[in-house]
């Protein structure tokens, strides 16, 4: 029981941090929790305990946008896209065993900082914005449904698409929360959510939405552009360390 609360209290830890991410830039809360997890925890162990905090904090991201109908019109290629390769993809997770999968966060958390550090002037004309979601909202469910992180296609598309800083918080949440269902039922189909996982997730819930509202605070004060940067050297650092191990063995 001692080791069980101390295993509690730490992934508290992680997830008032990443929720305090969330709440600066309005995404990165699987991939800061997901990546310090991995550290020292399997990574199926890791992405089961993330649905939970990853679903309430996007709802609650989701519940504070200015227009929840204009997100669905804007959106709904890309929701339908990663809400079908979300369900057909998410029972393959388990399957793949922690190595293979240790190895795909790899790759996502190498790809979301590459892209957020060096990749930022991509855009598209309005009349391939169809295109952009179907493509990106597909890879976004495959990457989701075996990795439980499809913030990478998420990001790269609304970067492309020029919105707002207001417009990429809504959009995101919304993105990310739509996207937890078919996950967990996935998930659950495949026993990957079990009891062992929900103590810790719970934690990871409350402590989740402190950060997010600490991160909300922060976020007019921060120089949002330097914490950004730190905070994606470190994801990079991390990704290639678990890309070296995964592939060394």
């Amino acid at each position: 029981m001692p080791d069980q609360f101390l295993f509690s209290l730490t992934i508290a830890g992680i997830y008032l941090l990443a929720g305090s991410v969330k709440g600066v830039f309005g995404i990165g809360l699987p991939t800061t929790s997901v990546t310090l997890m991995t550290m020292f925890i399997a990574p199926l162990e890791a992405i089961a305990i993330n649905l939970l905090p990853m679903f309430f904090t996007n709802g609650y991201q989701f519940y504070k946008a200015e227009n929840h109908r204009q997100l669905l019109r804007t959106y709904w290629p890309f929701t339908v896209m990663l809400l079908l390769f979300l369900a057909l993809f998410s029972v393959f997770a388990a399957g793949l065993g922690n190595d293979i999968i240790r190895l795909l966060i790899a790759i996502s958390v190498i790809s979301f900082a590459v892209n957020n550090l060096f990749v930022t002037k991509w855009t598209f004309q309005p009349k391939y914005d169809r295109f952009w979601q179907f493509s990106l909202g597909s890879l976004a469910g495959v990457l989701g449904g075996l990795t439980s992180l499809w913030g990478v296609p998420i990001t790269i598309y609304l970067v492309m698409k020029q919105v707002t800083p207001r417009q990429f918080i809504d959009a995101s949440g919304f993105l990310i929360f739509i996207g937890c269902v078919p996950l967990a039922i996935g998930y659950a189909a495949t026993d990957l959510l079990n009891t062992d996982s929900l103590m810790p997730s719970i934690a990871g819930v409350v402590t989740g939405i402190v950060g997010f509202k600490i991160g909300e605070r922060l976020r007019p004060l921060l120089a949002p552009a330097l914490f950004q940067k730190l905070l994606l050297w470190m994801f990079l650092i991390i990704g290639v360390r678990m890309l070296y191990s995964s592939l060394m063995g």
